[in-house]
């Protein structure tokens, strides 16, 4: 059994009794009972079941004529049952009888007694349904009947569909449509020139409506166009938003293994943005140091000579090797000055105290060490844990203090660093 797919529910479906009613077939029994007249009708459609349960799909619908009416009940005589299969075989294809309605405001049509009297009598088929419409109390009631008596549907569907058939039906019992034909039959002939002026008319009608319709499918494909530009720039901002999104989150995790913190690899990101641009990096670092210009080698080395102590020549020699360091120089034995290569990046000046400065000058002079320039991805850890074996905590600290640094994590590519030998 198929279903109808367009389907509307009016109250609570039985579940004795499935009843599908065509939207036509209730307009027709709305339009006899708004005559304030007794009518009669037959209901047409076919009888089917869904899991077992009885269903009406009810399609159509006639006028009953020559019937009769005794103390209340209606009885269809052989006459009135001929008229309804004529008008039956004339209108509907496929269709069975389901039932009957009644329209009415005599109180004696409307009593539930005669009603089943006037049902049991005319229409003895099981699961046919009586349509009653009672004008004094203005209330619809549909009744399936059984053996036990007739008993109230509590809802049923309205379903949908061209029903061509049951349109013919109505337009050929409405006085005005047949009023209109006839006068159409009556001028045809008699005047030519009205004729032609009105086929006339109706061809610009025709025209203009044509010309209208090609503007509104212009209009309807500019607009559909114009939506589908919005939704494509939407759908290309989303998707550089999670772009964007996706590469935060990269750097994020590449900055965990590379066992740097968020600020050291945008400080990174930083001067490789620097080295592709050309333009000089200023770096704000902790210690509220704000970056000068470099002064000249000669002005370091005599400011050096200045503040360290003149007690003897072994410390003015760590000044001097100090001193030579941060220009770019490493003192060889021999007390000559050899050039090494440095990465010092311009205006960046590490965060140390003047206590720190001056404890590290007589380590460096005391102990001795190696030289060792810092490579990218290069941490304090790993330094050690490659040039000592290990890379604990407490010979980070002391690598920290013997290059005079506050911070272990302050380290950059191609920074010297010195480290004493253990």
């Amino acid at each position: 059994m198929e279903i109808p797919r367009n389907i509307r529910q009016i109250g609570d479906i039985d579940r004795e009794l499935g009843l599908y009613l065509e939207d036509y077939v209730a307009t027709f029994i709305e339009k006899m009972r708004r005559k304030n007249e007794t009518s009669v009708g037959i209901l047409l459609g076919r009888q089917e079941k869904d899991q077992d349960i009885p269903c009406l799909f009810i399609r159509g619908a006639i006028v009953a004529r020559n019937y009769e009416v005794d103390d209340g009940r209606v009885v269809m005589t052989a006459s009135a049952w001929n008229d309804a299969y004529e008008q039956a075989e004339k209108c509907f294809k496929d269709v069975e009888i389901c039932g009957w309605f009644l329209c009415s405001s005599d109180s004696r049509m409307t009593d539930i007694y005669n009603l089943q009297k006037s049902h049991s009598e005319n229409f003895r088929s099981p699961h046919q349904v009586l349509l009653v419409y009672d004008g004094n109390r203005e209330e619809e009631t549909i009744y399936r009947f059984d053996a036990q008596g007739g008993h109230r549907l509590q809802g049923y569907y309205i379903y949908y569909e061209r029903n061509e058939q049951m349109q013919e039906y109505m337009i050929s019992r409405e006085p005005t449509r047949k009023t209109e034909f006839a006068v159409l039959q009556q001028t045809r002939g008699v005047s030519d020139e009205a004729t032609r002026q009105f086929r006339n008319i109706m061809d610009g009608k025709q025209e203009k409506e044509a010309q209208m319709e090609g503007g509104n499918t212009i209009s309807r494909a500019l607009r559909t166009v114009s939506v589908a530009a919005l939704l494509l720039g939407a759908g290309f901002g989303l998707a550089a938003w999670y772009k964007y999104d996706g590469m935060q989150g990269i750097r994020e995790v590449a900055s965990m293994f590379n066992g740097k913190d968020q600020t050291e690899t945008g400080a990174v990101l930083a001067e490789n943005g620097q080295a592709e641009t050309g333009q000089a990096l200023v770096k704000e670092v902790a210690g509220e140091v704000m970056p000068t210009e470099k002064p000249s080698e000669d002005s370091e080395s005599q400011a050096a000579a200045s503040e360290a102590p003149q007690t003897d020549g072994t410390t003015q020699a760590a000044v001097a090797a100090s001193s030579d360091a941060s220009s770019g120089q490493t003192a060889s034995p021999d007390g000559t000055s050899a050039q090494t290569p440095s990465a010092e990046t311009p205006g960046e000046v590490a965060p140390a105290t003047a206590g720190q400065e001056e404890s590290a000058a007589p380590a460096g002079a005391d102990v001795a060490y190696q030289e060792y320039v810092v490579k990218s991805g290069d941490t304090l850890s790993l330094i050690c844990k490659e040039h000592y074996g290990r890379g604990t905590p407490a010979l980070v600290a002391e690598v920290c203090k013997f290059n005079g640094m506050a911070n272990a994590n302050l380290i950059y590519e191609g920074q010297v660093l010195k480290l004493p030998e253990q």
